[in-house]
């Protein structure tokens, strides 16, 4: 398995097929992929990519940091869930934030990715809350 940086069409195809079933390429292109310092990253096996995520320069207006990213879009192929691949992603980009001097890493996580995330050193802050035709979510950080 390699981590590699990725554009952020390549993010689409895993997007639509784990976070958005059903859903069309508007769906998955989302606005802030084309922020200034954003990065997208994909881990692979061989030439098949099997797990994603987007790292964009976001601050969240409850938490502290001054040099705040957001994490959005991750997402792992059914057959590799459960098998450390995204926690191989989320290691590596981790390791890429703070060597960018970043301070805080947050995410929206999905109510079934708390588990995940707080492997990951991630903490939950804040009640959960819905997104409209996806689920409930938490605000979920760690401190770099």
């Amino acid at each position: 398995m390699r981590v590699r940086f990725i554009k952020a069409q390549d993010t689409h195809a895993l997007r639509l097929k784990v976070l958005r079933p059903g859903g069309v390429l508007e769906d998955v292109d989302f606005a802030n992929d084309r922020l200034v310092g954003a990065f997208h990253l994909g881990l692979q096996i061989g030439e098949h990519r099997i797990s994603v995520g987007s790292f964009y320069p976001e601050p969240h207006p409850e938490l502290n940091g001054w040099k705040q990213f957001r994490l959005r879009g991750m997402a792992t192929h059914p057959d590799f869930q459960g098998q450390g691949a995204g926690a191989r992603l989320l290691r590596f980009a981790l390791e890429h934030l703070k060597a960018q001097h970043a301070d805080l890493l947050w995410c929206n996580a999905r109510v079934k990715a708390v588990p995940f995330y707080e492997r990951a050193g991630l903490a939950v802050h804040g009640e959960r809350f819905e997104i409209p035709g996806i689920g409930g979510h938490y605000v979920m950080y760690r401190r770099l």
